[in-house]
């Protein structure tokens, strides 16, 4: 289990470090998630987005400032509610899209390049395991530590086997 641990956070920091790296004319990948959603379902508001995206607030926020400031999206207030902010995309966001319509294709295709159909389906299983138990993993953990906090130390830590994990 420890280096299933280990290699999933290697995974997971390696993944986010890689993709923060693409530049699409200036765009990056996340931000070309948000025009791809706008494309495929029409307006969105910014809170759906990050939602639907599984980014936070904020991140929404700077990536919605970015696509605005290069003329890629607009946001827009509606109407019938004045309160909730909408994100749209503009034409020349569309003419971006359409030139690179091709990254997110390659972009799946190879971080999963040399695995058989097979282990895709096993992957897809491990996955969405780990997705589900993250529904309940800062509550359990946070529960733990609150359960520990009045716990008496029983071991020297200075002399504890030393390990990259945080505990086993």
């Amino acid at each position: 289990m420890e280096e299933a641990d280990w290699l999933f956070r290697k995974m997971v920091r390696r993944f986010v470090k890689e993709r923060d790296k693409v530049d699409v004319e200036g765009v990056s990948l996340p931000a070309l998630m948000v025009l791809n959603k706008l494309i495929r379902d029409g307006s969105q508001r910014l809170g759906d987005l990050g939602e639907e995206l599984d980014f936070t607030s904020g991140a929404v926020t700077g990536l919605c400032d970015k696509l605005e400031s290069k003329g890629l999206a607009k946001r827009v207030r509606m109407e019938h509610d004045r309160r909730a902010i909408w994100l749209d995309i503009t034409e020349q966001g569309r003419c971006l899209m359409d030139r690179h319509r091709n990254v997110g294709t390659r972009s799946i295709t190879t971080l999963f390049e040399g695995m058989t159909s097979e282990q895709l389906k096993e992957f897809i299983q491990f996955s969405t395991q780990i997705v589900n138990n993250l529904d309940r993993y800062a509550a359990t953990l946070n529960r733990l530590a609150q359960d520990n906090e009045h716990n008496a130390c029983v071991t020297d830590v200075r002399n504890a086997k030393t390990s990259r994990f945080l505990s086993y």
